[in-house]
């Protein structure tokens, strides 16, 4: 197996035109070494991963790992967090199996041979991206640019699931209801473009001109039981000291062909008791002490609040507060994983009952 400093990284080169990419896969790998098992969501787009690792050992609660890298032409690949820069898995993989060392500390490293789970057990997926570029003013060689790459998640059968459970992902303001989701995409990538040239002149010189970027990716939390979660993360950049980067998370409940809320999830009760849950786990993680106020931290809020942005995977239900929404953008995104060993009692026993063979799925036997 190459080791990580002998990967070979093909950079995606677009060209002028709209490019809709046919090397795209979206594959659920599974398996266990020792006590430990795993799944791992992964998503395939030409040279670009996005992942979701699971882990699971004997009785403590389930670790979710949100990862990017990339993979070259030969298989090998690497997945890290802070934007793939922190790698922690890495080797070599196929539309079947995987097989990668996994960084467990500065000192371990775990072998995992996964491989991928038969599509018996879950919704099958397929990846399209498409990628365009367009120049400012094309008289000039030296013209800045604007960049659009979309990626959408899309179910295998269409003929059984409508685009319209899936259009949620698209994010257009008035979107045609005759428009397929592909359609939508390019029309967001028109807009895009249109927006640039409008806001952007050579001829006036007095206004900065600059390279504008805009791309999507796709993670996929769960995708079990008929149930799927995953999440659309964007990143924008049009002039200014910083881009924007946002993520929005979708719970898809399959068999119902229905869009989960909270109060599907949650016991209507059970919905007043979340803010202390999550700001206890928020304290926790930016260690900040129960006598000292989050505006005190740095936050913009005296309380958490719940939001309606959460995501659903085997180790327990998740929040997400994009930047600016209760802290400032030098803190990042701030997220806050319940577990379900603190959600006992909380959650509608419907919702229980299919959750039971997704935890099932990631808890070693003895």
């Amino acid at each position: 197996m190459k080791q990580l400093s002998q990967l070979i990284i093909i950079c995606i080169i677009l060209n002028s035109n709209a490019v809709w990419s046919q090397q795209s896969f979206y594959s659920c790998y599974k398996g266990k070494n020792s006590d430990l098992h795993i799944r791992l969501h992964l998503i395939k787009a030409g040279n670009k991963l996005n992942a979701n690792l699971l882990l699971k050992e004997k009785t403590f609660d389930a670790k979710e790992l949100t990862l990017k890298g990339k993979v070259d032409s030969a298989g090998d690949f690497y997945l890290g967090q802070n934007f793939g820069e922190d790698t922690v898995l890495f080797g070599r993989l196929t539309k079947s199996q995987l097989e990668a060392y996994f960084k467990q500390d500065e000192s371990e490293l775990i072998l995992m041979r996964l491989r991928a789970e038969s599509t018996d057990n879950h919704l099958p997926l397929e990846v399209k991206t498409l990628e365009q570029q367009q120049v400012l003013n094309t008289a000039n060689p030296d013209s800045p640019q604007a960049i659009f790459e979309g990626q959408l998640l899309l179910p295998k059968d269409r003929n059984i699931l409508p685009d319209s459970l899936f259009l949620l992902q698209a994010d257009v303001n008035e979107p045609s209801k005759s428009k397929t989701i592909e359609e939508i995409l390019a029309f967001k990538a028109s807009s895009f473009f249109d927006d640039y040239k409008k806001l952007n002149s050579f001829e006036d010189q007095d206004s900065p001109v600059f390279q504008w970027i805009k791309s999507s990716d796709i993670f996929v939390q769960l995708n079990q039981q008929q149930l799927l979660s995953f999440a659309v993360a964007e990143y924008a950049y049009t002039g200014g000291a910083h881009g924007l980067s946002t993520k929005q998370f979708t719970v898809l409940d399959i068999r119902n062909m229905k869009r989960l809320t909270l109060g599907d999830v949650f016991k209507p009760e059970a919905i007043d008791k979340l803010p202390a849950l999550l700001e206890n786990l928020l304290r926790k993680k930016y260690q900040i002490s129960a006598d000292s106020s989050l505006r005190s931290a740095g936050f913009y809020v005296d309380a958490l609040e719940i939001t309606n942005n959460f995501w659903l995977s085997p180790a327990g239900i998740g929040f997400y507060y994009n930047s600016y929404e209760i802290a400032p953008y030098s803190f990042g995104h701030t997220s806050v994983l319940l577990p379900f060993s603190q959600l006992e009692g909380l959650l509608n026993p419907a919702f229980v009952s299919r959750l039971h063979p997704i935890q099932e799925s990631l808890n070693p036997q003895p």
